[in-house]
C-alpha cells in the first residue's frame, strides 16, 4: 500500500492511499468466502455457491464494503496515529475507486487545528453596560408585584385612564361604502392599557371612553386583529365598542403584603426592598454580561480572520440538523429541504467554527482549566432546594454522565474564557442611555451599510450570539 498526506489548503490535508489487487486479495477473498457461506440459494448446497455468482450477485456491495474499511484503516494508522497531525471535525472521502479484483485508489480530506495568533486587546475598546440600580427602579418593580396582586373593579361610569383593563369588540369599516365588513370583526379583546405592545393609536383613543361607548378609529399597518406575515400594510378603520372597563385594586405595601408574595420568605418591607434592590442589580449584570459576550464573538471573529476547515463547518450543520430533529420527534420533516437549509445556516455554522478555534486558542493562551472548586461552585448554581436537587445528587449525577460532565466543564471554561476577554479588553463602562444611544448608532450605521429602511424603526439590540 502507497500512501501520501499533503496539504490543500492552510487548514486542510488531503490523504491519498493506493492498494493493489494482490494486496487486497487476501481480504477479498475472505469477504467473498463470508457472504458465500451465508447463501442458500435453489440447486446448490448451502455455502457452496460458485464463487463467480457470489461475485454477480453481491460483488458490488461486498467491493465498496471492503474498500471503505480498508480506507479507514488505513486513515486511523497513518493519520489519527500520526503525532504530528491532529485532525478535527468529520473526514471526507472524496475521492473512491474500486473495481473488484481490481487496484484500490482513494483520497480522504481532513481539517487541522488552524494556527491562531492572538492579538494584542489591550488597546482594543470595548463597551459594556453598568446600570446603578436605582430607587426608580426599585418602585417600578414594586409596582409590576403590586399590579399582579390587584383585584379588577368593574367602572359603572368612570372614563378609562391609561393603566385600566378593558374588553371591547373591533369591527372593520370599508371605508369606501363605511358598513361593516362582514367576518372582519374581533369581539372580546382584552387588555391593559399600559401594555407596552398595545398601539398608541388605539390606546389614546380608547382612554376617556366609558363602558358602552363607541367609536371609530384609524389603525396603522400591523395594528390588531391581524399579526404576522399576512398583517396588513395600509392604515385601516375600524369601529370600536367598550363593553367594559375596569381599575386595578391595589394592595398596599405593607408586611401582610410582603408576606404573602414571598410566601413568607420575608415578613417586612425593608427586608423585601433590599431583596428587590439585589435581584435588580443581578439582573441588569446579567444582562449586561450576556450583552458584552456576543459583543466580544463579533470583535474576537473580526480580529482573528483565520481560515475554517469544511470538515468543521459540516460538523455544525450536523448538529443544527439533528436539533430539527430533536424538535421533530427525531424525525427530519417530510417536507425539509436539506440542501437549502445546509446552505442557508452555512454562514452560521462557519461563525460557530471560527469561533471555536479562537475561544481553544485563548483556553491554551490563558492556561485556563476547569477546577474541583469550579464544578462545586456549578453545582451549587444548579441545586435546587424546593424540587430536592442537592448538591451531592447533582454531582453523582454528572459523574454517571459523561456527556452531561462534559457540557459543564465546556460552560465553566466559557465562562473563564469571557472573564479574561473581559480584562484583556479596554472595557469602557457606560450608563444605560450612553450604552442605548450607542446602540442606536450602530444600529443606523448598520442600515445605512445595508442601503435599508432609515434607522428607528427597529429594535436597536441586534447581537448574533455564537456562544
Amino acid at each position: 500500500m502507497e500512501t501520501k498526506i499533503k496539504q490543500a489548503t492552510p487548514v486542510e490535508y488531503e490523504f491519498e492511499i493506493h492498494a493493489t489487487a494482490e494486496e487486497l486479495e487476501p481480504k477479498l477473498k475472505e469477504a467473498l468466502q463470508a457472504q458465500r457461506s451465508q447463501m442458500d440459494i435453489k440447486g446448490f448446497r448451502k455455502g457452496k455457491v460458485p464463487m463467480d455468482l457470489v461475485k454477480q450477485m453481491h460483488g458490488k456491495a461486498i467491493g465498496y464494503r471492503l474498500a471503505e474499511s480498508y480506507v479507514q484503516e488505513a486513515f486511523q494508522n497513518e493519520v489519527e496515529g500520526n503525532d504530528d497531525i491532529e485532525p478535527v471535525g468529520q473526514p471526507m472521502l472524496t475521492e473512491l475507486d474500486y473495481e473488484l479484483d481490481g487496484d484500490l485508489n482513494a483520497t480522504i480530506r481532513f481539517g487541522v487545528q488552524p494556527d491562531v495568533e492572538l492579538a494584542d486587546l489591550s488597546g482594543e475598546e470595548l463597551s459594556m453596560l453598568a446600570h446603578e440600580v436605582t430607587e426608580e427602579d426599585v418602585d417600578k418593580e414594586v409596582q409590576r408585584l403590586r399590579q399582579q396582586r390587584a383585584d379588577l373593579m368593574p367602572l359603572d361610569d368612570e372614563a378609562a385612564d391609561e393603566e385600566d383593563f378593558v374588553d371591547i369588540d373591533l369591527q372593520r369599516i370599508d371605508a369606501e361604502t363605511d358598513t361593516p365588513i362582514i367576518g372582519d370583526k374581533e369581539e372580546g379583546m382584552t387588555f391593559f392599557l399600559d401594555d407596552d405592545r398595545l398601539r398608541d393609536e388605539l390606546r389614546e383613543a380608547i382612554t376617556g371612553k366609558k363602558a358602552g361607548d363607541t367609536f371609530r378609529v384609524e389603525l396603522p399597518p400591523g395594528a390588531p386583529p391581524e399579526a404576522g406575515p399576512d398583517a396588513p400594510t395600509e392604515t385601516r378603520l375600524y369601529e370600536v365598542s367598550v363593553n367594559d372597563v375596569k381599575r386595578r385594586d391595589m394592595p398596599e405595601l405593607d408586611d401582610a403584603f410582603v408576606e404573602d408574595i414571598t410566601e413568607g420568605e420575608f415578613d417586612n418591607v425593608d427586608a423585601f426592598l433590599d431583596e428587590i434592590r439585589e435581584r435588580l442589580k443581578e439582573a441588569w449584570d446579567d444582562r449586561s454580561r450576556e450583552m458584552v459576550q456576543g459583543d466580544i464573538v463579533d470583535r474576537m471573529l473580526e480580529l482573528h480572520p483565520i481560515p475554517v476547515p469544511e470538515s468543521v463547518v459540516e460538523m455544525y450543520l450536523d448538529s443544527f440538523e439533528n436539533q430539527v430533529k430533536q424538535q421533530n420527534d427525531g424525525e427530519l420533516p417530510d417536507d425539509f429541504d436539506e440542501e437549502a437549509f445546509r446552505q442557508q445556516n452555512r454562514d452560521d455554522a462557519e461563525r460557530q467554527a471560527r469561533w471555536m478555534f479562537v475561544r481553544d486558542a485563548v483556553i491554551d493562551h490563558a492556561d485556563l482549566e476547569v477546577t474541583d472548586e469550579d464544578l462545586q461552585s456549578f453545582y451549587q448554581d444548579q441545586a435546587d432546594d424546593e424540587a430536592g436537587l442537592t448538591v451531592e445528587q447533582l454531582e453523582q449525577f454528572y459523574s454517571q454522565m459523561p456527556q452531561m460532565q462534559e457540557r459543564a466543564n465546556q460552560q465553566i471554561l466559557s465562562d473563564k474564557v469571557y472573564d479574561y476577554l473581559i480584562e484583556a479588553f479596554d472595557v469602557q463602562r457606560k450608563s444605560l442611555d450612553e450604552f442605548e444611544d450607542e446602540l442606536k448608532e450602530k444600529h443606523e450605521q448598520r442600515q445605512a451599510l445595508a442601503g435599508g429602511a432609515p434607522a428607528g424603526h427597529g429594535h436597536a439590540h441586534d447581537h448574533d450570539h455564537a456562544h
